[in-house]
């Protein structure tokens, strides 16, 4: 066994394969706990529906099952337009669902990235690597909090979403208020997208609920906004 740069390694037939870094692991766990997330006995909510879309609002209702479901009806919206909602809708409320280090992150491999050199600190904190799940992911931490956080969905897409600011819930829990997304190619070498996101939420009977989402892209040659809104939520 080696270890080199704070990383730990371990040799094999196969090369070299990270092992659980226990700083790496208490790093990652410890951003995990300050994040916001819904009591585990949250069951879901429904809203009234507000899209403007550059200018044009639709509206419509929505309703979300934490990991389970989630609907959305804008009337006068093609379907391209309601997925889109929807599927924005979704990962946001994937982000929220209640979690357990241990069943989710903490079932991974755990370790600083040895290519990284402590000696010059990242402008955005140490890169710890997650091995062994379904994607190819690893998280930059720094005073505490999540700042970058990279996936590569295989046959698909790299990801790479940068947190620039987090506020706070009414329980004192962080939460990401604005990010922005970069899509790369699979190979890495082109970007192939970016969203900006702004999220604002209301405490409704004791539970952080989405209020406002507002989106930025490009989209041939132009920035296009929409805003996601919601009211009248029902628990």
């Amino acid at each position: 066994m080696m270890q080199g740069s704070g990383a730990v390694t371990t040799m094999t037939e196969q090369g070299t394969k990270p092992v659980n870094d226990p700083a790496a692991r208490q790093l990652v766990q410890e951003a995990h706990g300050r994040m916001y997330r819904w009591p585990a006995h949250f069951s879901g909510y429904r809203a009234k529906l507000s899209l403007n879309d550059e200018g044009r609002v639709y509206r419509g209702r929505m309703s979300l099952v934490p990991r389970k479901e989630t609907t959305v009806e804008l009337d006068g919206a093609d379907a391209a337009l309601q997925e889109w909602v929807r599927e924005r809708l979704w990962t946001q409320g994937m982000h929220l669902a209640y979690s357990v280090f241990e069943e989710g992150d903490g079932k991974y491999v755990l370790s600083f990235d040895p290519q990284d050199d402590s000696a010059v600190p990242h402008p955005r904190g140490r890169r710890v690597l997650l091995t062994g799940g379904r994607l190819d992911s690893w998280y930059r931490i720094k005073d505490g909090q999540y700042t970058q956080i990279g996936r590569i969905t295989p046959m698909t897409e790299r990801r790479v979403n940068t947190i620039e600011r987090c506020d706070h819930a009414p329980d004192g829990k962080q939460y990401s208020s604005h990010y922005v997304m970069t899509y790369f190619s699979l190979d890495g070498q082109a970007v192939i997208g970016m969203e900006s996101y702004v999220n604002e939420y209301k405490d409704i009977n004791g539970v952080w609920l989405p209020w406002r989402r507002r989106v930025s892209f490009g989209e041939r040659g132009l920035v296009k906004t929409r805003i996601i809104e919601l009211s009248e939520h029902e628990i």
